[in-house]
């Protein structure tokens, strides 16, 4: 087993270890666990299914599924409805389908090898495989892969999702088309900002406000039918709590430090930049440091901005990131 404790921050939602495979023999020994026995989990499915089937019945199938290799048939999708996935499978996936995660600080290879790893098919019966699709919509972004990203984004059930994952889509399906369509862009705003108003207060909660701070503010500083409103981006970027996750101070800072070079406010921005790039690098989030080291670049003089502009190319080539890339 993989020791991820070296790519973990704080508020990352993932567990420790991975494991070697998650798959229905894995469904099933959790269950066994988690009931006490296979009786007794075919005691409680029975029971939820108002005794359609027999305990003995049902105890068989579970016996049977714990050797199947598809998709687990009618009692795979019958256990996934009644029991779910593990907790920390779910948190596992949502860490691989979430942006403001360490999981896009790693290589896109590494990336794409861990989706590939965690595609299964008892993963793939759960409301929770959304993030798996998430996962790969964000990786196809980071390839500049396009028309990949919007088909796959196009295919996620959006009232099937948790919460959290309905504005994850919002978020990403608004930045897919941010320039290309700017009403749907704001129209998926709206909706990500309905969604966060029902997420419970949290590290998770913060992050996601951050991004769709950054996403309006965005609009605000590069408008394409109307006259900048820089102040007003810089208002918004200061609703994000500075004592708030790392991710979350970090776009606050970066956000800033944009809005207030665009006003010419070069000493201010140029603090906001290298607190950003402090608090990136501090928190272990590469792909946030590269984009606070960009505008570094672009603020600083000299030595400073040079040398800023050749270690945020670095950082997004050590990454295969060529949408990071294309920053610089």
């Amino acid at each position: 087993m993989a020791d991820v404790g070296n790519i973990a921050g704080p508020g990352d939602p993932h567990p420790d270890r991975f494991p070697d495979t998650f798959d229905w023999p894995e469904v099933v020994d959790w269950l066994v666990r988690r009931n006490g026995s296979l009786a007794a989990t075919a005691e409680l499915l029975a029971a939820q299914r108002r005794h359609r089937e027999n305990v003995d019945s049902i105890e068989r199938a579970l016996r049977r599924l714990r050797t199947a290799t598809g998709d687990g048939g009618t009692w795979g999708a019958r256990v996934i409805e009644a029991f779910g996935l593990p907790d920390d499978v779910r948190a596992r996936l949502a860490w691989m389908g979430t942006y403001h995660s360490r999981f896009t600080d790693l290589p896109t290879p590494v990336c794409a090898d861990l989706l590939r790893f965690w595609d299964r098919p008892a993963i793939r019966r759960s409301a929770e495989a959304v993030w798996l699709d998430l996962g790969r919509t964000g990786l196809h972004l980071r390839r500049r892969e396009t028309e990949a990203a919007a088909a796959l984004l196009a295919q996620i059930d959006g009232p099937r999702l948790p919460p959290e994952a309905r504005v994850e889509a919002a978020l990403v399906g608004s930045f897919l088309v941010s320039r290309s369509d700017p009403d749907r862009s704001a129209s998926l705003l709206d909706e990500a900002e309905t969604h966060l108003s029902t997420l419970d207060s949290s590290d998770d909660r913060a992050c996601l406000h951050a991004r769709w701070v950054d996403q309006v503010a965005y609009r605000l500083n590069l408008p394409r039918d109307r006259t900048p409103d820089y102040a007003a981006a810089e208002t918004l970027y200061r609703t994000i709590d500075p004592g708030g996750p790392p991710f979350a101070r970090c776009r606050r800072h970066n956000g800033l430090g944009w809005s207030l070079h665009r006003q010419g406010r070069r000493a201010e921005a140029l603090a906001e930049a290298r607190a950003s790039v402090q608090v990136a690098g501090d928190a272990g989030h590469l792909r946030l440091r590269a984009m606070a080291l960009g505008l570094l670049a672009k603020v600083a003089e000299g030595g400073e901005a040079e040398s800023a502009a050749a270690r945020g190319r670095e950082i997004a080539a050590r990454l295969a990131d060529d949408l990071l890339t294309a920053r610089f």
